[in-house]
């Protein structure tokens, strides 16, 4: 029988009755370092196991295959206890090497002694009270959720499988007489039920998708919740260095790929290769990626190879830009239409901007800083009309510049700014005898 004990946060005065009384009894102690051997050693001789902090994976499979055969040698033949600092279930060496036993000896019975871990101990140290949900994370992939308190655990299963949940362990009263653990959910729970939900190996095998993402405009937190749990738990992240912001990538716990300078063909060999084999692949593309994306191209190649996608819409520069200059992009009374487009360059043989500016609505003008001049010549706008630049929307170096249609490239060069900017023409920038809205009255 191997025995999985708690030791709590780090003071032998926080071990339970039960971990000491599992220490004392047991045949043979593990632990893996020396703080606690130490915290053991009033109770109990240790030895202590291997465990370096590595990031190989090769290697560290090696190392939990040796010592589960150390470990299960001894409890094929008696009570061995493992005793590690915190929880034996709360990032803990203790889930690896538990892991590894189940696999290569599964006649083994395992079970565990919970200890303080140390969210509990600096709550009690900081005098922090936890009153409310909150997230704690080592890193890795977010492929767990547990949810106290789960009075109405069928209908939070049902949100949960919508968001690739397909693994759930139900609890109520742990440790009391009418203690309840089942993998069937019921409707309805307790104060004292809690409701485990895991994405199991089935939600990245079955599906053959890559995922979309939408980075929004740069500011980290403007990306969407659903984007950002997607980088946390992607197992591949490919992104263009060129154009999304760094910071955004502070999500991300996995391999990146920079895309800047790859062809399609390579770009979609690389996605689908890393989808085929099983892993959660995230393509991230600055704004939202179907707005001047070049996403069609990838995901008809995608598809040609039988890897179907989703997108993730993401918050573009245009609104990010309107927030900055907090404007309406639309007005009674001065203009109902938005015209979003783009100039001519090297992947634009022609534009219609000309002709699109008669109409007098608001313009937004993507992928054109280092054409303003041009712009404003050959638009059909008074040249006192109201015109802004603002340069990278939302990030910590944002600038905006505001002036008219006939002096606004001035200024603009001025300042040096010739791309990843956001131009916009209207008169709902400077708005003169708007109506009020219907919803007001």
């Amino acid at each position: 029988m191997l025995i999985g004990i708690g030791l709590g946060p780090g003071s032998p005065g926080l071990l339970t009755l039960s971990a000491v009384k599992a220490l004392e009894e047991s045949d043979m102690v593990f632990v893996p370092g020396v703080m606690a051997k130490e915290l053991v050693a009033p109770y109990a001789e240790a030895k202590i196991l291997d465990f370096p902090m590595i990031r190989d994976r090769n290697e560290l499979e090696k190392l939990w295959e040796n010592n589960a055969k150390i470990v299960a040698g001894e409890a094929q033949n008696g009570t061995v206890s493992f005793a590690v600092i915190g929880d034996p279930n709360f990032f803990s060496t203790f889930s690896h090497l538990c892991r590894t036993i189940k696999e290569k000896y599964p006649g083994i019975e395992i079970t565990t002694i919970p200890g303080v871990s140390s969210i509990t101990a600096q709550a009690a140290r900081t005098n922090t009270a936890i009153e409310g949900s909150f997230t704690v994370s080592d890193g890795s992939p977010v492929n767990t959720r547990i949810i106290l308190k789960a009075r109405h655990p069928g209908k939070e299963k049902e949100k949960l499988v919508r968001d690739g949940y397909d693994e759930f362990i139900f609890a109520q009263r742990l440790f009391m007489e009418n203690e309840l653990v089942t993998s069937e959910v019921p409707e309805e729970g307790d104060y004292f039920s809690i409701l485990v939900a895991r994405k199991g190996a089935s939600y990245h095998s079955e599906k053959k998708i890559v995922h979309f993402v939408g980075a929004g405009p740069g500011n980290p937190k403007y990306i969407t919740v659903k984007g950002r749990e997607l980088l946390e738990s992607a197992d591949i992240v490919m992104y263009t260095g060129s154009l999304v912001n760094p910071a955004v990538l502070d999500y991300v716990n996995c391999e990146t790929i920079d895309s800047h300078g790859m062809k399609l063909e390579e770009i979609a060999d690389v996605l689908a290769r890393h989808t085929e084999s099983g892993k959660t692949v995230v393509r991230l593309h600055s704004g939202d990626p179907s707005l001047y994306g070049a996403i069609i191209e990838q995901i008809d190649v995608l598809r040609q190879k039988g890897i179907d996608v989703e997108i993730i819409p993401g918050v573009t520069s245009l609104f990010a830009s309107a927030a900055t200059l907090k404007k309406q992009l639309t007005l009674n009374g001065i203009t109902e239409t938005l015209i979003i487009t783009r100039p001519a360059g090297v992947t634009l043989g022609k534009d219609s901007i000309s002709e699109l500016s008669r109409h007098n609505a608001t313009m937004a003008i993507y992928l054109g800083t280092d054409k303003l001049r041009k712009i404003t010549d050959d638009v059909a706008y008074p040249a006192d009309t109201p015109a802004a630049v603002v340069y990278h929307a939302s990030w910590g170096d944002e600038k905006v510049v505001l002036g008219t249609v006939g002096d606004i490239a001035d200024k603009v060069e001025a300042l040096g700014i010739t791309r990843s900017a956001m131009i916009i023409i209207g008169n709902v920038l400077q708005p003169e005898n708007f109506k009020r809205s219907h919803l007001y009255g």
